[in-house]
Protein backbone atom coordinates (compact mmCIF):
# COMPACT_ATOMS: atom_id res chain seq x y z
CA UNK A 1 0.00 0.00 0.00
CA UNK A 2 3.05 2.08 0.61
CA UNK A 3 4.65 1.49 -1.91
CA UNK A 4 1.31 2.50 -4.33
CA UNK A 5 0.72 5.84 -2.71
CA UNK A 6 4.54 6.62 -3.25
CA UNK A 7 4.16 5.76 -6.97
CA UNK A 8 1.28 8.04 -7.40
CA UNK A 9 2.59 10.75 -5.35
CA UNK A 10 5.88 10.49 -8.15
CA UNK A 11 3.45 10.84 -10.96
CA UNK A 12 1.61 14.03 -9.61
CA UNK A 13 4.71 15.22 -9.09
CA UNK A 14 6.35 14.38 -12.73
CA UNK A 15 3.47 15.74 -14.35
CA UNK A 16 2.78 18.65 -12.53
CA UNK A 17 6.73 19.62 -13.91
CA UNK A 18 6.21 18.24 -17.47
CA UNK A 19 2.80 20.67 -17.60
CA UNK A 20 4.34 23.39 -15.37
CA UNK A 21 6.68 25.65 -17.98
CA UNK A 22 3.11 25.43 -20.49
CA UNK A 23 0.17 26.05 -18.52
CA UNK A 24 -1.50 28.64 -17.34
CA UNK A 25 -1.37 30.30 -13.94
CA UNK A 26 -3.71 30.05 -11.17
CA UNK A 27 -6.37 32.69 -10.97
CA UNK A 28 -6.35 34.41 -7.74
CA UNK A 29 -10.26 34.17 -7.33
CA UNK A 30 -12.57 32.17 -4.74
CA UNK A 31 -12.71 28.79 -5.56
CA UNK A 32 -15.00 26.31 -5.12
CA UNK A 33 -14.24 22.69 -5.17
CA UNK A 34 -16.81 19.17 -4.91
CA UNK A 35 -15.13 15.99 -4.67
CA UNK A 36 -14.75 12.34 -3.92
CA UNK A 37 -12.33 10.80 -1.44
CA UNK A 38 -10.81 7.38 -1.25
CA UNK A 39 -8.25 6.04 1.28
CA UNK A 40 -6.81 3.81 3.29
CA UNK A 41 -6.31 3.02 6.90
CA UNK A 42 -2.79 4.30 7.77
CA UNK A 43 -2.51 1.76 10.94
CA UNK A 44 -2.19 -1.63 12.08
CA UNK A 45 -5.86 -2.18 13.23
CA UNK A 46 -8.18 -4.33 11.38
CA UNK A 47 -11.53 -2.60 12.14
CA UNK A 48 -11.76 -0.53 9.36
CA UNK A 49 -10.91 -1.35 5.51
CA UNK A 50 -11.49 1.44 3.09
CA UNK A 51 -12.79 5.22 3.19
CA UNK A 52 -14.93 6.67 0.92
CA UNK A 53 -16.25 10.01 1.04
CA UNK A 54 -17.44 13.54 -0.59
CA UNK A 55 -16.06 17.28 0.35
CA UNK A 56 -17.03 20.39 -0.48
CA UNK A 57 -14.37 22.66 -0.63
CA UNK A 58 -13.40 26.66 -0.57
CA UNK A 59 -10.55 28.74 -1.58
CA UNK A 60 -10.48 32.27 -0.85
CA UNK A 61 -6.90 33.82 -2.05
CA UNK A 62 -4.74 36.00 0.44
CA UNK A 63 -1.70 36.80 -1.83
CA UNK A 64 -0.83 35.71 -5.33
CA UNK A 65 -0.40 31.67 -4.65
CA UNK A 66 -2.10 31.48 -1.36
CA UNK A 67 -5.21 30.75 -0.36
CA UNK A 68 -7.09 30.31 2.94
CA UNK A 69 -9.44 27.09 2.46
CA UNK A 70 -12.37 25.95 4.34
CA UNK A 71 -13.86 22.15 4.19
CA UNK A 72 -16.65 19.79 4.99
CA UNK A 73 -17.04 16.30 4.23
CA UNK A 74 -18.85 13.06 4.86
CA UNK A 75 -16.65 9.97 4.97
CA UNK A 76 -17.73 6.26 5.78
CA UNK A 77 -14.82 3.81 7.42
CA UNK A 78 -16.16 0.75 6.03
CA UNK A 79 -15.56 -2.45 8.65
CA UNK A 80 -13.52 -4.92 8.17
CA UNK A 81 -15.40 -8.04 7.38
CA UNK A 82 -12.63 -10.40 9.16
CA UNK A 83 -13.05 -8.30 12.11
CA UNK A 84 -15.03 -9.81 14.77
CA UNK A 85 -15.16 -8.18 17.72
CA UNK A 86 -17.01 -4.02 18.28
CA UNK A 87 -14.41 -1.69 19.65
CA UNK A 88 -15.85 -2.04 22.98
CA UNK A 89 -14.44 -5.77 22.87
CA UNK A 90 -18.02 -7.22 22.98
CA UNK A 91 -17.47 -10.68 21.29
CA UNK A 92 -19.32 -12.06 17.64
CA UNK A 93 -20.61 -8.91 17.15
CA UNK A 94 -20.23 -7.56 13.52
CA UNK A 95 -18.59 -3.92 13.74
CA UNK A 96 -20.37 -1.04 12.31
CA UNK A 97 -18.88 1.37 9.98
CA UNK A 98 -18.17 4.64 11.29
CA UNK A 99 -19.86 7.61 9.95
CA UNK A 100 -17.67 11.11 10.12
CA UNK A 101 -17.58 14.78 9.25
CA UNK A 102 -14.57 16.38 8.97
CA UNK A 103 -14.81 20.57 9.40
CA UNK A 104 -11.63 21.74 8.53
CA UNK A 105 -9.96 25.00 7.66
CA UNK A 106 -6.39 25.97 5.92
CA UNK A 107 -3.47 27.30 4.43
CA UNK A 108 -2.92 26.03 0.46
CA UNK A 109 0.39 27.90 -1.46
CA UNK A 110 0.59 26.86 -5.01
CA UNK A 111 4.52 26.57 -5.65
CA UNK A 112 4.58 26.18 -8.94
CA UNK A 113 1.67 27.36 -11.59
CA UNK A 114 -0.72 24.19 -10.50
CA UNK A 115 1.06 22.20 -8.14
CA UNK A 116 -0.38 22.94 -4.34
CA UNK A 117 0.89 22.08 -0.38
CA UNK A 118 -2.17 22.07 1.82
CA UNK A 119 -2.13 21.85 5.53
CA UNK A 120 -5.33 21.50 7.51
CA UNK A 121 -6.42 21.46 10.73
CA UNK A 122 -10.46 20.87 12.49
CA UNK A 123 -12.12 18.38 14.20
CA UNK A 124 -14.15 15.38 13.11
CA UNK A 125 -17.82 14.65 14.20
CA UNK A 126 -19.21 11.01 14.70
CA UNK A 127 -22.52 10.57 13.15
CA UNK A 128 -23.02 6.75 14.86
CA UNK A 129 -21.81 7.19 17.89
CA UNK A 130 -23.63 4.56 19.57
CA UNK A 131 -23.65 2.07 16.92
CA UNK A 132 -19.76 1.82 17.05
CA UNK A 133 -19.64 2.37 20.80
CA UNK A 134 -17.42 5.33 20.83
CA UNK A 135 -17.39 7.67 23.95
CA UNK A 136 -16.59 11.06 22.19
CA UNK A 137 -18.77 12.62 19.19
CA UNK A 138 -15.69 14.63 18.08
CA UNK A 139 -12.13 14.43 17.53
CA UNK A 140 -9.55 16.64 16.38
CA UNK A 141 -8.06 16.61 12.56
CA UNK A 142 -4.97 17.09 11.00
CA UNK A 143 -4.25 17.09 7.01
CA UNK A 144 -1.41 17.43 5.10
CA UNK A 145 -1.94 17.23 1.36
CA UNK A 146 -0.24 17.57 -2.26
CA UNK A 147 -1.76 18.20 -4.98
CA UNK A 148 -2.63 19.39 -8.76
CA UNK A 149 -5.11 21.59 -10.54
CA UNK A 150 -5.44 20.17 -14.21
CA UNK A 151 -7.01 23.35 -16.20
CA UNK A 152 -10.44 22.30 -18.38
CA UNK A 153 -12.65 25.15 -19.77
CA UNK A 154 -12.32 28.77 -19.01
CA UNK A 155 -12.66 28.86 -15.11
CA UNK A 156 -13.20 25.17 -14.41
CA UNK A 157 -10.72 22.83 -12.99
CA UNK A 158 -10.23 19.27 -11.92
CA UNK A 159 -8.10 19.59 -8.49
CA UNK A 160 -6.36 15.91 -7.39
CA UNK A 161 -4.59 15.08 -4.13
CA UNK A 162 -3.15 12.57 -2.34
CA UNK A 163 -3.41 13.33 1.76
CA UNK A 164 -2.75 11.84 5.18
CA UNK A 165 -5.68 12.91 7.32
CA UNK A 166 -4.94 12.25 11.02
CA UNK A 167 -8.11 11.56 13.45
CA UNK A 168 -8.13 11.43 17.03
CA UNK A 169 -9.33 8.68 19.38
CA UNK A 170 -13.24 8.49 19.26
CA UNK A 171 -12.86 6.88 22.16
CA UNK A 172 -10.74 7.31 26.04
CA UNK A 173 -7.48 5.37 24.56
CA UNK A 174 -4.77 6.12 22.17
CA UNK A 175 -6.37 4.50 18.86
CA UNK A 176 -6.17 6.79 15.78
CA UNK A 177 -8.65 6.80 12.68
CA UNK A 178 -5.63 8.38 10.46
CA UNK A 179 -5.29 7.71 6.59
CA UNK A 180 -3.96 7.59 3.46
CA UNK A 181 -6.62 9.09 0.83
CA UNK A 182 -6.87 10.44 -3.02
CA UNK A 183 -9.17 13.20 -3.53
CA UNK A 184 -10.22 14.09 -7.08
CA UNK A 185 -12.98 17.25 -7.42
CA UNK A 186 -14.79 19.73 -9.83
CA UNK A 187 -13.81 23.23 -8.91
CA UNK A 188 -14.83 26.42 -10.65
CA UNK A 189 -13.85 30.08 -9.87
CA UNK A 190 -16.81 32.26 -8.98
Amino acid sequence: MKTTFTKLIALILFVSFYFGASAQSVPDTTRISVGLEAGAPAYVTNLYSHILGASLRIDYPIGRKTYITGTAGYNILFASSTASTAPSGILNVQNADMKTIPLKIGIKHFLIRHFYVLGELGGTLLTNKQAVYATSTSAFTYSPQIGMLFFLKKRTYIDAGIRYEGVSSFYNDNEKYNFWGAHIAYAFNL
